[in-house]
């Protein structure tokens, strides 16, 4: 007789656990540089654990490699948060934007007359053009830029743009053609004043892009979806026009952006703008030494930043008062400088008492509220994403469904309380969810309060969407202590 099937008896079928999502880790680190690596076949994006890599792709006297050993000399860095560096070249062949060769801050107009001025000025390789700037009329900004612009427009295709005051006016001089640039070469004149020294201008210089060199919100907006990172440095700092469109699309991601100038006139000016604008994923940093050195100190204070370890203990940090490994304290600080970039949230790297530290007053937000609560929201979104894809059979619309839905997110909240961003404490808002005391109690006990609105109050077409109710979060910021008072009562 012919033995049937178990399977009468006892029905066992095997189910693979459904794919989620990874974590977002918002401890990996994009350089975004204008240099090109040695191998032609590099690709988009490079990723490093250690400096030694970059050497070997990019030289080791390049800046690309300079900046990589100060991210990894910090001690945590973004290797410690498990996250790491990529190196994304800009395009060599993108279109050509304008290439702003002047961006001079706090030039005295007064000290112009209403006289003939003139300058030379060489663009796209070809032979130098004499602009001779008649009359100068300095009762304005807008005058000054009028009268400036009437000779540039017309003889060399050039644009002034004059912002600030008459007493400390912020100049920029671009090229306003449509097609590939060089830099715009300045130099005196056989005949006239040259203008060039009275608006601080440094003979043959440039600060604009290479020919042909893409935006870097180009490069970002590029590579957003296809490389993933958090963190953004530069190899160089954006002209201010440049600046302010990749903090404003900078804003709109999911990511932070940190740089830093060695003009004290960008405190006052582009940085302030920033602040203005309320971009606060964009940190902005002073460091008066040299441009270069600027940059070194984004890249180690991105590197020491970006280095929280989100599911750790305690691992939440402060960069207030912490030490850039490899960097000296700024030279050129003086209380004077500290106090203004302090008003504009600008942070710095002053001696303290003989000890070099980071000096952060929050204006623009702290760095740590912006990075752990960035990294909360993705976490959350995360959590939420794959309750409702790894579940085999369908969550019920229901007390119990969401239920489920609110502890994915509940044990999000407690992470965050484990590693330091929420802490227990009292609840100061007058706004509150569900039931007051319940919403007071849970934060006052852990730090977080979660609510839902019922099921039953959902309409029949939220229903029939199969949308949750709305799920509120309610936390507490652990905070931190960065400067305190001491008052000492003395009896004899």
């Amino acid at each position: 007789m012919a033995s049937l099937d178990i399977s009468n008896v006892i029905v066992v079928t095997l189910l693979s656990a459904l794919r989620g999502l990874s974590d977002v880790n918002t401890s990996i680190l994009a350089l975004i540089t204008s240099e090109a690596p040695i191998s032609s076949s590099y690709g988009t994006a490079g990723i490093y654990k250690n400096p030694n890599g970059v050497a070997s792709d990019f030289g080791s006297n390049s800046a690309t490699y300079r900046l990589a050993v100060d991210v990894f000399s910090q001690n945590p860095n973004i290797i410690s948060g498990g996250g790491y560096l990529v190196v994304i070249p800009r395009l060599a062949a993108a279109s050509a934007q304008p290439a702003v060769v002047l961006s001079s801050a706090a030039v005295d107009l007064t000290k112009l007359t209403a006289t003939d001025y003139k300058i030379k000025a060489a663009i796209s390789g070809a032979a130098a053009a004499e602009i001779a700037i008649g009359d100068l009329d300095t009762t304005s900004l807008a005058t000054v830029q009028t009268s400036l612009n009437a000779a540039a427009i017309t003889s060399a295709g050039l644009q002034f743009v004059v912002t600030g005051s008459l007493s400390a006016a912020s100049i920029e001089l671009k090229t306003i053609a449509t097609g590939a640039t060089t830099a715009i070469v300045l130099s005196a004149t056989a005949a006239g004043t040259d203008i060039s020294p009275l608006l601080n201008i440094a003979l043959a210089s440039s600060t604009g892009a290479a020919a042909g060199v893409e935006r870097v919100k180009d490069a970002v907006l590029r590579t957003y979806g296809s490389v993933p990172y958090f963190g953004i440095i530069l190899d160089s700092l954006p002209v201010s026009g440049d600046l302010t469109e990749l903090a404003a699309t900078v804003q709109t991601m999911d990511k932070l952006l940190i740089v830093a100038s060695s003009t004290v006139g960008d405190i006052a000016g582009i940085f302030t703008t920033l602040v203005g604008k309320g971009y606060t994923h964009t940190r902005m940093l002073y460091y008066s030494v040299s441009a270069a050195t600027a940059l070194d100190f984004a890249a180690g204070y991105a590197g020491r930043g970006l280095s929280i370890k989100m599911s750790g203990s305690n691992t939440a940090h402060t960069m207030h008062l912490k030490t850039i490994t490899g960097l000296a304290a700024d030279s050129g600080m003086t209380q004077t400088i500290l106090t203004a970039a302090m008003n504009a949230g600008v942070d710095t790297y002053p001696d303290i008492g003989g000890a070099a530290s980071v000096f952060i007053s929050g204006v623009n937000q702290f760095f740590d509220q912006v990075y752990t609560r960035l990294a909360f929201k993705l976490r959350l979104q995360i959590a939420g994403f794959n309750y409702l894809a790894q579940t085999n059979t369908k969550i019920p619309q229901t007390e119990q469904g969401m239920s489920g839905l609110k502890g994915a997110y509940r044990k999000i909240c407690q992470m965050f309380v484990t590693n330091g961003t929420f802490a227990p404490g009292t609840w100061n808002s007058s706004t509150t969810f569900g039931d007051p005391d319940d919403h007071i109690k849970n934060i006052a006990a852990m730090g977080f309060y979660i609510y839902s609105d019922p099921i039953a109050s959902q309409s029949q077409a939220e229903r029939e969407t199969r949308v949750a109710p709305g799920i509120y979060i309610a936390a507490k910021d652990a905070g931190s202590i960065h400067s305190g008072d001491v008052t000492v009562h003395v009896e004899s």
